[in-house]
């Protein structure tokens, strides 16, 4: 009978899952919210529908695991490198001031120690990251200041929750302050002996392990191996006396520097999001709506200070790190909500008696009405932003406004069809970019939708200086104009020598003179469509993909030299006209 009473709980909250993703996607809500709602129904404080709540909570615990993982894929070092100043500087910042005015806040006002009071003010420091990048995503500002902004500040406070599930289990345990810094200390070197011995190994394995996996060429073997590393990276921590958390956190930086990334991460998703979805069922099972309509009061003005100190912090470290006025604004509206893991610490917090069930109860309650309001807020701070910031204006550097932060980035030169495409992959590799086009009414058009895009030609060297070409990585001209692009090529070689220059080209020869300029790169694009065409072909008469690949790879190699023997009219060019494709 325990079995089955088991199995009916799974039913039930497999149901409540997929009945919560659905409702969300209609309703453009976050998940996370819904998840809350629906565990508190069928909770205990609700309807009670399910008879073993602790099986389920166990089993929701390796979500925090999973979650910490993906979140190690995303960050490899070559990204951080480019991100440092925002990630470690404007994002660490906010961390601390953050977790330090919440932490006396709470000290004075709930009489919490010292110790705890810094503890759940670093958990309000943190952000919803699933909330605000779906925002952003959703009004397409993800390569704007405000998203570059917000993807550093929760890059750090992803971070930081590593060592807050470390500490969380030390402080379950000790008396005083004094003991607990003792044992910080001893745990911070353990915690060195466990980094140093998972990265000696995973750089030494993980490749020829990979390796000998691919090989297999079977999906289930990536997914055996992927819950392989992470529970044991899991384990080998946990063994240490420290959070499992950590360890499956680590194994995800290792493996976000090899190849094997992207397999990884679609055979990781799956039990991410399922088990994920119930941890938050699992909180939400714990929430007693009768208690928060007594506290409805402290729900509300909790609420409103949580939003406006982290509004009133970002805002302050927005003028240091030269973020325009309208930026800074909409970043602070963005960034003010509670997260995720506020409800993943508080809930653990409350298991191991760090906090009062009823305090947890209300900060969980407060992080939620925050996360709720965080699309209502976003939309009112870009109207903010579009109406402060002049798109034309420049800055005391003579700079486009929005561009002093950017360092390593990508210049784009037409935004037409062929810009829109690379910023659209840029964007989802999370690159930054900035881009100019000489049609107004496109710009107008492109800026309205959200995109960096500025009013300009790049064989104008004021331009060039405007989009912050000296600390950029390189430029890609997408122009069909022969003459702009010619034009461009000069302005840039001249003076910025450093600089790649990556550009299109109509065919071989015209690819051989633009080298001569000095371009680094061409793309001819007559031959590349001619390419694409032929390998469709090919694959619809039955080739083989290794076969295509190979071809191509033939016409591509040597600058496209190879096609200078088959280009029969290599005289005849089409007529001249200037497009936005």
């Amino acid at each position: 009978m325990t079995e089955l009473g088991f199995l009916s709980d799974i039913l039930i909250l497999l149901t409540v899952s997929i009945l919560n993703v659905v409702l969300s996607r209609r309703l453009t809500l976050s998940p996370v919210l819904g998840y809350l709602v629906l565990g508190a129904i069928i909770g205990e404080h609700g309807f009670n529908l399910i008879n073993e709540p602790s099986y389920a909570h166990n089993i929701s615990e390796f979500g925090v695991v999973f979650l910490l993982f993906a979140i190690g894929l995303e960050l490899t070092f070559e990204r951080l490198i480019y991100m440092r100043w925002l990630v470690f500087g404007f994002g660490g910042a906010q961390v601390v001031l953050s977790s330090v005015a919440f932490g006396v806040l709470l000290h004075q006002m709930l009489g919490l120690t010292m110790s705890t009071a810094i503890f759940v003010g670093c958990a309000l420091a943190l952000s919803s990251t699933a909330i605000v990048m779906q925002v952003l995503y959703e009004n397409k500002r993800q390569s704007t200041q405000v998203g570059r902004l917000s993807l550093a500040v929760l890059l750090m406070q992803d971070f930081a929750v590593v060592p807050l599930l470390a500490i969380l289990p030390i402080m379950s345990t000790v008396a005083n302050n004094q003991e607990l810094l003792n044992v910080l200390g001893f745990s911070a070197l353990k915690a060195f002996v466990a980094i140093i011995m998972i990265t000696i190994a995973g750089r030494l394995l993980l490749r020829p392990f990979f390796s000998v996996i691919g090989s297999a060429k079977s999906d289930e073997v990536y997914v055996s191996t992927t819950l392989l590393i992470v529970l044991g990276a899991a384990l080998l921590t946990s063994q240490l006396g420290l959070s499992t958390a950590m360890g499956a956190f680590i194994a995800g930086i290792l493996i976000a520097e090899t190849e094997y990334r992207n397999r990884v991460e679609m055979s990781i998703m799956p039990f991410k999001s399922l088990l994920l979805g119930l941890f938050f069922l699992s909180v939400g099972m714990s929430i007693n709506f009768q208690y928060i309509l007594d506290n409805l009061k402290y729900v509300f003005m909790g609420a409103v200070v949580l939003l406006g100190v982290k509004a009133l912090i970002v805002l302050i470290l927005c003028k240091p790190f030269k973020i325009r006025l309208g930026a800074a604004i909409h970043s602070a509206l963005l960034l003010s909500q509670g997260g995720e893991f506020a409800f993943i610490l508080f809930s653990m917090a409350a298991a191991q008696k760090v906090l009062e069930p009823q305090t947890a109860q209300l900060l969980l309650v407060i992080v939620a009405v925050t996360m709720a309001v965080t699309p209502l807020l976003s939309f009112l701070g870009a109207k903010l932003e579009d109406k402060i910031d002049s798109e034309e204006e420049l800055d005391k550097n003579q700079e486009f406004k929005g561009v002093s932060d950017l360092d390593s980035h990508i210049i784009i030169s037409g935004f037409g069809r062929v810009g829109r495409v690379i910023a659209y992959m840029l964007s989802e590799l999370q690159f930054n970019y900035i881009a100019v086009d000489s049609n107004l009414m496109l710009v107008k058009k492109a800026r309205a939708l959200g995109f960096p895009v500025y009013h300009g030609d790049l064989s104008d060297l004021d331009v060039l200086r405007s989009v912050g070409a000296e600390r950029a990585r390189c430029v890609i001209l997408t122009m069909s104009d022969r003459e702009s692009i010619r034009k461009s090529i000069k302005t840039i070689y001249t003076n910025y020598r450093d600089l790649d220059i990556i550009c299109r080209a109509e065919d071989f020869k015209h690819g051989k003179n633009l080298k001569k300029l000095g371009a680094d790169v061409y793309v001819p694009s007559t031959i590349e469509t001619g390419l694409q065409l032929g390998g469709s072909l090919l694959s619809t008469l039955g080739v083989v993909e290794h076969d295509i690949l190979d071809l191509k790879a033939l016409f591509r190699r040597n600058d496209y030299s190879f096609t200078e023997e088959i280009e029969l009219f290599s005289g005849i060019t089409p007529s001249k006209k200037i497009d936005h494709e």
